[in-house]
Order: C-alpha cells, then sequence, then structure tokens
C-alpha cells in the first residue's frame, strides 16, 4: 500500500514545501492556525498547487483530511480541489464547491461533474474532517465519502467513469486552488493511500508531529557553542532609545540550558549613546516582571552593529517557562530592530537609576519587542534538532564521517490513540564540504533500524529527508502507541 501524508506542522515559509512534495507551484499560506492548538494549516493562493507521484499504479484511492471554508457559504465557486492523474492525465477530481458541496469531477476540477454530495459543508468557519474513497474505472469507478468519522457511508456514487486514460489507474495527484472566494479555505492532516484492490478506511485521524526529546546516542557536533533563540525576526521597524527608560520584553525558551548571551540588533548605521544595562527577570504576581534571576555586564555607548548583554553568571533557562529580558538606557540616542509581532510588554519613565530591582512597578503595553536574540549552553544534541518549525542553520547538528549516526527519543503521544495508521520520519538536511555527500534519517524500533531513501544525495541547500512505515518494523505489524513512544530516530552519514 502507498501512503504519503503532511500535518503542515514543520513549515516556516512556502519554499519548506519543496522536496517532500515533488512539485509546488505557486504562492501557498503553510502558517494558518491548524485545527488542533498549536498546529499549523496549508492554504493555496488561486492557481496555487502541490504535486506528488506514487510510482504505483493504483485503482484505490482514499484522501482523509480536514477542511474549513471562512467565507459564507454560496454560489458554486470550484475551490479546493484533489486531482488524480496517471502520468500527465487527469482522470478525476474532488472538488469543495462554494456552496458548501463536494464535487467529484472528471478529469481536472473544471470537468463534468460525475457525482455531487451536497451539504457536505455545513457551516463556514468550522473544521469538517472527511475521508474521500475513489475508485478508478472507466465502467465502475465509485465515489465514496464519511464526514466527521462517521462510521458508514455519508455518500455514495457508484457506476462511474473516473478515468481518461487507456488505464482503470491513478499514480499521481495534484492539490490546489482553482477559484478564491476572498477568504481563507484551509486544509490540514492530509493523508493519501493506495492500492491495487483495497484500501481500509480509518475515519477522522490526527497528525501528531512528535519532536526529539532526549539523547540516546550523541555522536554528531552542535552548530555552535550555544544555542539561538530569537523570540521575534527583525523585521525593518525600528523602536527609539527613550533616556532613562526601562523596558521588559516576555520570551519563553524552547529548550532548558545556561544563558550567558543575549544579543540584540541596533538600527543601521545608528550607534548607541551612554550607559547601558540588561537583566533577566522571572514572571511576577500578574504575569509582570519579578525577581531578578541575572544581570548582565553593564557597557558604554555601543557601536553601530550587534549589541552584546554578557552574563558573568549564566542564568539556568528551563524550557517551556516564560521569562522577561529588561534593559535600560540613561541616554536617549539610536534606535534598535523590532519584530513584526506586538506582545504584552511593560516599560518603567525613570527606570535608569535602579535597574535591575525586583518586582519593578512597570506599565503595561503592547508593543513590537525588540529582536533580540538569547543563547543557551549545556543543550543536548536533540535539543538542536527539535525545532517545532525548521530554522534552517539557526541550529542544527553535523558530521562527515561514514557511519556516524545520533539517536534521540521522541516525546510521547500526548494521548492514547485508538490505532496509529502510519509514522513518518523526516529531517531536514544539507550538505556544507565540497564533492558527493549522502546521509540518511534513521528509525529504530526495538532492535530494528530502518533508513530513509529519499533525498539520501544531500546538496548545498536544505532538503527534506524521510521515510513512511505503515507498519512497526520491528514487528512486521500496525504500530502501537507504545511502539510509537518508544522509537528512536535520527540523522547518519552514508558518504
Amino acid at each position: 500500500m502507498w501512503c504519503f501524508g503532511d500535518s503542515f506542522d514543520l513549515y516556516a515559509s512556502s519554499a519548506d514545501l519543496t522536496g517532500y512534495w515533488d512539485t509546488v507551484t505557486g504562492t501557498h499560506v503553510v502558517n494558518d492556525p491548524g485545527r488542533f492548538t498549536g498546529g499549523q494549516a496549508w492554504r493555496p493562493a488561486f492557481s496555487a498547487w502541490l504535486g506528488k507521484s506514487s510510482g504505483a499504479n493504483d485503482a484505490v484511492h482514499h484522501f482523509t483530511v480536514a477542511f474549513k471554508q471562512a467565507p459564507a457559504l454560496s454560489g458554486t465557486s470550484l475551490c479546493n480541489y484533489i486531482t488524480l492523474y496517471d502520468g500527465t492525465t487527469a482522470q478525476c477530481s474532488v472538488v469543495f464547491r462554494s456552496d458548501g458541496a463536494i464535487v467529484l469531477a472528471s478529469g481536472g476540477p473544471t470537468g463534468t461533474a460525475l457525482a455531487t454530495y451536497t451539504g457536505a459543508v455545513t457551516i463556514n468557519n468550522q473544521w469538517f474532517a472527511f475521508e474521500f474513497e475513489v475508485v478508478v474505472n472507466n465502467t465502475t469507478g465509485s465515489f465514496r465519502v464519511r464526514t466527521n468519522n462517521a462510521t458508514s457511508d455519508s455518500f455514495v456514487a457508484t457506476g462511474l467513469n473516473t478515468r481518461n486514460s487507456a488505464n482503470n489507474y491513478a499514480n499521481k495527484i495534484q492539490a490546489g486552488l482553482n477559484a478564491n472566494l476572498g477568504g481563507n479555505l484551509d486544509l490540514d492532516d492530509f493523508l493519501w493511500r493506495s492500492d491495487p484492490t483495497s484500501v481500509p478506511w480509518v475515519g477522522d485521524i490526527r497528525c501528531y508531529a512528535r519532536m526529539p526529546a532526549s539523547d540516546v546516542q550523541k555522536v554528531f557536533s552542535q552548530s555552535g557553542t550555544a544555542y539561538p533563540y530569537t523570540p521575534q525576526i527583525p523585521t525593518g521597524s525600528v523602536s527609539a532609545i527613550t533616556a532613562g527608560q526601562a523596558k521588559w520584553f516576555p520570551f519563553t525558551p524552547p529548550v532548558s540550558g545556561s544563558c550567558g548571551l543575549i544579543t540584540l540588533p541596533l538600527a543601521p548605521s545608528t550607534p548607541g549613546a551612554g550607559n547601558w544595562k540588561g537583566a533577566i527577570f522571572a514572571v511576577g504576581a500578574g504575569g509582570l516582571p519579578g525577581l531578578v534571576l541575572g544581570t548582565a555586564t553593564a557597557f558604554t555607548a555601543p557601536p553601530v552593529g550587534t549589541v552584546s548583554y554578557v552574563f558573568p553568571t549564566p542564568v539556568a533557562l528551563t524550557g517551556g517557562t516564560q521569562y522577561f529580558f529588561g534593559y535600560a538606557m540613561d541616554t536617549a540616542g539610536g534606535s534598535m530592530n523590532v519584530g513584526a509581532t506586538a506582545v504584552n510588554t511593560y516599560f518603567l519613565n525613570g527606570g535608569f537609576a535602579a535597574f535591575p530591582a525586583n518586582n519593578p512597578a512597570a506599565t503595561l503595553q503592547s508593543a513590537n519587542p525588540v529582536a533580540f536574540t538569547v543563547y543557551l549552553s549545556g543543550v543536548g544534541n536533540y535539543q538542536y534538532v527539535a525545532d517545532p518549525q525548521e530554522d534552517g542553520a539557526a541550529s542544527y547538528v553535523y558530521d562527515n564521517n561514514v557511519g556516524d549516526a545520533d539517536f534521540y527519543g521522541i516525546a510521547s503521544i500526548p494521548v492514547t490513540p485508538a490505532a496509529v495508521v502510519a509514522v513518518t520520519t523526516r529531517g531536514f538536511v544539507q550538505k556544507s564540504d565540497a564533492g558527493s555527500r549522502t546521509g540518511a534519517m534513521q528509525l529504530k524500533s526495538g532492535a530494528t533500524t530502518v533508513q530513509s531513501s529519499n533525498g539520501s544525495t544531500l546538496s548545498t541547500t536544505f532538503a527534506w529527508c524521510w521515510r513512511t512505515d505503515v507498519n512497526d518494523p520491528a514487528t512486521g505489524a500496525a504500530w502501537t502507541p507504545t511502539g510509537v513512544n518508544n522509537v528512536q530516530i535520527g540523522p547518519t552519514v552514508l558518504s
């Protein structure tokens, strides 16, 4: 059985789709809120689409996907679609129509309607989970739908001609947006499975993206002496420095470690002036800055460029816990780059002399925070590769010795699912040296270790390397939740 899925949770930008999907055309939004807290959904722009080839000439195809339409349900625009192909020939398409119907069309999304499931989506701004079965055949083709975890067919149409080529099968899909309604049309938790004769129904599904959570075998080197964490990336906007004003910005490091350095960028061509102080604070009563956890060495009039707050006694920070970075200057002049999103920050006019003080009398404001970076030492290898969304060259592990491998334990599934459909192991990898280099992602279950074959020849740009296992390699049987929780994953150097 062929199996391919995407939760869209790992991407930082539209470009990150490339490599896991065979073809990426047009503009895609990959950071819309997903249907579950902390997840991401996929929203293609008008005429944008993704393509994936299976290499398997299968007649029976199942697509499981969650869909949400923000605009009101009206009209008959043919919007999001999933098209089955035999090579370059479109066999048929599953199409979401703007009035809430789902259409099976011959060929591409605008082809002749073969069947129409009216009332499939009954309310806007609400997630609906669908599992579609399409059988490709010129006389006995069929289209079945189960909605929101139904255990029997919500819609069925049989005796259809669902092919346009000379073959009763499909081996490729294209998914995208045919018509723009002027509002979000999001999809999440996409799964495609195919087989020559039969594919089991799985109902509503959810992808749990599990990150490395411990070092089991630590061989690779870390990309830096300290792990960098930047709460907000600079956007080109600036914030002027106010004389005597203290400011506090919240941050929540994703990993645990000791902070000995925080840096922030001054705006171009604008040096600092006067005396500068910095400190790290715990969260106090009412969510305000509380106790001082560590104080940076004070300095004077930094030049244009990166300003460094050095903590002579590093501050122990716990991943997932909120803190405040605070600073104060006694002289106006210059400005600092800020991030794009306003957050709850705090300020105190005339606060320079007493800075840093426990539980300062700070005043709440909503502001775009300074784009500072927190550096954490004493961090495990797994923490360098546990990014919720890939961060490229900001943090990574590396190695060039053939046969070297890291293995990481993964975070447990937060619930006990009724069943596990498949496990996909993914890594975002590149090479930095001359000549040819190959590598793989490995999955170890029990005493059995398996490797990815996709993306083994590395490029000088980051790309995805992955494998999907429908069954547990250690047993050959379906995965159990315990089996998933106990796997180890990691990279290896092949050549």
